[in-house]
């Protein structure tokens, strides 16, 4: 080829692709967002100030006796910087009859309790040991109640014991950042309606029992404890207050997480051979958001509803996002099945003096 014709299809070539590569040029702009940092944020409480909590509260149960009333009081703050649900239980570390050596030749506290638990005397006066029965168990004789900030969650009248409440947890709120809440707690040394100890005596002498308060505080969404407890009250149709003294009230303790709804239910002072449905009532009315029947129960000639376990199969958490209560929590109702209509979760009719009322809002995980 000559020379001058391949040099000229050179240069064509270099221009074509000059030519080429300014159809391709484009406008353009970088901007670029430095520095972003990954942070995971906090849920942590303070009680009193102390975090972690160290403080025992047995110099405010010394000494009690029958019908004294002691009590342990603190507040919780939510220091961290996330809403926190908060729990309480409390946990049985130990009991017995004295704390020590027991005074009354080793064998007790005290001589009227040594004589009420049976004990005999030999001819010098000196006390036979095997003769003494002791009877040092003190949880079922201490009746415990709860306030938060003032408001009732266990009142004394709920004979709510000491052994009912062992282990259980106790929803008692939410905390946002910052925000405080008073917890008021009392432990009452009496007997029980329908007890088979109608009263305190010289059997409880010098008698004690150990136990751990332990708290809970979790994220809106975090996983709840193990098992609730839930006190249900009729209330004054006019005023709305609870009616504590008549003798009318239930109580559900139930898992916080499962597949089912595991419940153990009972209850007092209703209509007698009469059905019941316990619900899940989802604001607002007629509670259908969704709503659900947990249970029905029907009650003995005395209107009572013996303690009775099952599982119901919900299907969703409580409180569900259709709630108007959502997330606070849901209300649990006790209520006669001719004012429920079970199909649609709804109530048919209002006859608020029949009921019985959740004391306060619980939540449940429904984990599938």
């Amino acid at each position: 080829m000559n020379k001058k014709i391949l040099a000229s299809l050179i240069i064509i070539g270099i221009l074509g692709f000059a030519l080429g590569w300014g159809t391709y040029s484009y406008f353009s702009d970088t901007e670029t967002s430095t520095g972003n940092v990954f942070t995971a944020g906090t849920i942590d409480i303070a009680v009193d100030g102390q975090n972690p909590w160290m403080k025992t509260y047995s110099e405010f149960l010394e000494c009690v006796k029958p019908c004294q009333i002691r009590w342990i009081n603190f507040t919780i703050k939510n220091v961290g910087d996330n809403e926190v649900y908060v729990w309480k239980h409390i946990k049985i570390t130990g009991w017995g009859g004295d704390v020590g050596e027991p005074p009354y030749y080793g064998i007790c506290s005290s001589e009227p309790e040594f004589v009420e638990g049976g004990g005999q005397f030999d001819e010098q006066g000196n006390p036979i040991p095997e003769t003494y029965t002791p009877k040092d168990y003190l949880a079922p004789w201490i009746i415990y109640d709860l306030f938060i900030n003032d408001q009732v969650i266990i009142a004394e009248e709920n004979e709510l014991r000491l052994d009912d409440i062992n282990c259980t947890w106790i929803y008692l709120g939410t905390l946002q950042p910052g925000e405080e809440m008073n917890v008021c707690q009392s432990y009452h040394l009496m007997t029980w309606e329908n007890s088979q100890i109608p009263e305190i005596t010289n059997w409880a002498q010098g008698d004690w029992i150990s136990f751990d308060i332990e708290l809970y505080g979790v994220q809106v969404d975090g996983p709840s404890p193990e098992t609730g407890v839930l006190i249900l009250e009729n209330k004054d149709a006019n005023t709305w207050e609870p009616l504590y003294n008549d003798g009318v009230k239930g109580k559900l303790t139930y898992n916080l997480a499962g597949s089912t709804f595991d419940y153990t239910f009972e209850a007092t002072g209703l209509k007698p051979t009469t059905e019941y449905s316990l619900i899940y009532y989802a604001d607002p009315w007629p509670g259908c958001h969704p709503g659900a029947l947990i249970a029905t129960f029907t009650t003995d000639e005395y209107g009572n509803i013996a303690p009775t376990s099952g599982s119901a199969n919900i299907g969703f958490d409580l409180p569900d996002p259709g709630d108007k209560n959502y997330p606070a929590g849901a209300k649990i109702w006790l209520v006669p099945s001719s004012d429920y209509d079970p199909s649609t979760k709804s109530m048919i009719v209002w006859n608020p003096s029949e009921y019985l009322f959740g004391m306060n809002l619980i939540h449940y995980d429904f984990t599938g």
